[in-house]
């Protein structure tokens, strides 16, 4: 299964949520995942398991 993977290193504007919205429920979105790293929370981001989503993503966006 494809994956495609948006990092977010500045809160999401109109343009980057619908864009992710609109990939995520486009006919034949049952063909890919498409998953947010949101690096603008409170929390430190877990640099690990952002590295595992970049290796194993098939393509990525960085907003």
């Amino acid at each position: 299964m494809r994956t495609i993977l948006h990092v977010l290193t500045a809160p999401a504007d109109d343009l980057v949520a619908g864009l992710i919205q609109q990939q995520q429920t486009q006919a034949g979105a049952a063909d890919f995942v498409v998953q947010v790293a949101d690096l603008t929370t409170a929390e430190p981001p877990n640099y690990d398991a952002l590295l595992d989503q970049i290796f194993a993503a098939d393509s990525i966006s960085v907003w």
